[in-house]
């Protein structure tokens, strides 16, 4: 049990670092949005003199206008559309979401590591040891630990398919049209897999995403049934 831990946590780091690196580079491109630059003032100076020349009226010898004098001034930066806001909350939220599953990886592959330290002595004392260490895991749930960790990973990447369907349709709504329809084929088939384990006792569909998906709608009929018991 302790190896298939390792080896999984193992595919699930790679997994989260290459992740991450791709959705870095997306969100270096993204967050810029948040902060639009000013105005250019040499750009409203210009403006302006082509103003004042337009207005320009001839009555020799004088040369009148009717454009009051140019005044510098510093207009404060547009404030960010709502869709650059959720957009970059998405895909930071994923970040964080990646980030923290390799955090927590690597805080658990040091536990398993202490599981195997330090074992010396009889067969049997290594035995009763193994055997005490073993029931702490068990106690302390780390296997419901290490089965979140995909489910973290999973949810980041919704969120970042969340975050590029929103980019997507506030700049072509064509493309967004494809990519969704895609979306929904992958996210209907994922949806799938995670409920039939749960109405076949013989589908091999089973994951960490069907355990919590289990667990959530247990929790939720269980809170149900106790506040119907209450009234």
């Amino acid at each position: 049990m302790i190896r298939r831990w390792n080896t999984e946590i193992d595919t699930l780091l790679v997994y989260a670092g290459l992740f991450s690196a791709i959705l870095t580079v997306f969100i270096v491109q993204s967050y810029p949005l948040l902060s639009p630059a000013p105005p250019d003032p040499i750009l409203a100076a210009l403006a302006h003199i082509s103003v004042q020349l337009s207005s320009f009226s001839s009555n020799p010898p004088f040369l009148n206008s009717t454009s009051p004098s140019f005044q510098p001034t510093h207009p404060a930066p547009p404030p960010p559309s709502p869709w650059v806001i959720w957009l970059n909350a998405l895909w930071f939220l994923s970040l964080l979401c990646s980030l923290a599953a390799a955090s927590i990886g690597i805080t658990v592959k040091q536990w398993l590591h202490e599981y195997g330290v330090g074992l010396s002595g009889t067969s049997r004392q290594v035995a009763c040891l193994r055997q005490r260490r073993l029931d702490g895991l068990q106690k302390w749930r780390v296997a419901g630990i290490v089965a979140a960790l995909p489910v973290l990973l999973q949810l980041a990447l919704v969120l970042f398919g969340a975050g590029m369907l929103t980019l997507l349709w506030n700049l072509d709504h064509y493309t967004a049209t494809v990519v969704s329809l895609g979306a929904a084929v992958m996210s209907t088939s994922s949806g799938v897999t995670v409920a039939l384990p749960r109405f076949f006792d013989d589908c091999p569909f089973l994951s960490p995403q069907t355990l919590a998906a289990y667990n959530m709608l247990e929790g939720t009929r269980y809170m149900f049934q106790r506040s119907s018991v209450a009234v």
